[in-house]
């Protein structure tokens, strides 16, 4: 299945493509650990580059020194733009955004305030949706809930396999926009229309995705999103981003979590108690209605700077830089014998095989101080980042060879 292009753009990201093309080799020297390594395997975990480092520093200083020197300023402003900078990457508004410890906190999020399992609604998923998701949906298939996952052909979602899946009783069509396991990407448009024809919501996980290629959740007509940001994003652990769309916040999608501080109202806590409830209930009025309370804030901060750097790269000007890289793996590895099972027209930054002998495989990347990620008994999963060049695909493959 191929994916048109202004369908996986959207409208607002192609406009990205207009930037002049970045210094990939100046970008290079902010990640240490690729200097020192071939590091192959963004997809799995991005190394820390000296600036996400830098604003957790400059953070955690606020909370050692205090807030003196414009230390206080810096990491209000930081907490301030990080859910608008966040929005602005996936074409959202900055109310859509709230803050979760990772991916599937955010995808429980919707599935939970969804009340999917108390209307007898279903769940439609595939197998190329990562795996983690899918374990969370067998647990709730265990425990009542109607859970469906379509299989992949060739390691192809077909469009027509989730049609014959999905019914008037589906309430979630739950996808990863980039899959982890091949680098497929889906048809989210279609899948969004698919779903909204039956009266049920689309949520993605984009973890894949954001920071990697352009992703408009707009264009896409995604419903809810979630991401970690310890990959793409250039971040690390224990933070992420959820996106839900503005008119289903506090309607379709339940608050669960009820963040905020109430104030009593009642002696002796005020002299004179207002008209109205004794414990008033404020909840935010925004997707940080879903957030759990207190978040990873030093990790938010180093995301701000992350994200300041993402965006003046331009979504689209990373895709370009990983594009060639991708093309030449995909073309070369089949000729040495590793059978290719990231589709040909998927328009991601990943390229996984399967090797005869993994073992093997293994131990060449090793010696030539290579990494990838291995999975299952015999796939490869390589993802060149933005500090990646030809030489480093040209060490991997002579490694291969």
């Amino acid at each position: 299945m191929s994916i048109n292009r202004r369908q996986f753009l959207g409208s607002g990201a192609a406009l990205a493509a207009a930037a002049s093309v970045p210094d990939f080799a100046s970008i290079r020297k902010e990640f240490p650990r690729a200097n020192r390594e071939v590091y192959l395997d963004a997809a799995a975990h991005i190394p820390l580059p000296k600036y996400t480092l830098e604003g957790i520093r400059r953070y955690l200083d606020f909370h050692m020194y205090g807030p003196g020197e414009g230390r206080g300023e810096y990491a209000a402003e930081a907490q301030r733009q990080v859910r608008p900078l966040f929005a602005r990457l996936i074409n959202a508004k900055p109310s859509e955004i709230g803050l979760v410890m990772c991916t599937k906190a955010g995808e429980a999020a919707v599935v939970n305030g969804l009340r999917i399992q108390q209307s007898g609604g279903n769940v439609v998923t595939n197998d190329l949706h990562y795996a983690g998701a899918i374990h969370d949906y067998i647990g709730r298939r265990k425990a009542g809930m109607d859970v469906r996952i379509v299989r992949h052909r060739d390691w192809r979602i077909d469009l027509r396999d989730m049609e014959r899946a999905v019914d008037r009783n589906t309430k979630l069509v739950s996808i990863t926009l980039v899959s982890n396991v091949n680098g497929w990407v889906e048809d989210a448009r279609a899948l969004s229309e698919l779903a909204h024809a039956h009266g049920a919501y689309l949520y993605a996980d984009i973890i894949q995705a954001a920071g990697s290629v352009p992703v408009d959740v707009k264009a896409l007509g995604i419903d809810f999103a979630a991401c970690s940001n310890y990959k793409w994003l250039q971040g690390v652990r224990g933070a992420g981003f959820l996106y839900v769309r503005e008119e289903l916040q506090g309607g379709p999608l339940a608050d669960l979590s009820f963040p905020g501080y109430v104030y009593f109202n009642y002696p002796p806590w005020v002299e004179a108690p207002a008209a109205g409830e004794e414990f008033p209930y404020l909840p935010p009025k925004n997707a940080a209605r879903y957030e759990p309370g207190n978040v990873n804030y030093a990790g938010y901060v180093g995301q701000y700077e992350a994200l300041k750097r993402i965006l003046a790269l331009g979504a689209e000007n990373i895709y370009e830089h990983a594009r060639p890289l991708c093309d030449r793996l995909k073309k070369e590895l089949p000729a040495l014998g590793y059978k290719l099972i990231t589709p040909l027209e998927a328009r991601s930054s990943i390229v996984v095989v399967q090797a005869k002998d993994l073992k093997t495989t293994q131990q060449r990347l090793r010696k030539a101080g290579i990494q990838v990620t291995s999975a299952g008994r015999n796939r490869v999963r390589i993802s060149p980042g933005v500090y990646n060049n030809m030489e480093d695909i040209d060490r991997l493959l002579a490694a291969l060879s």
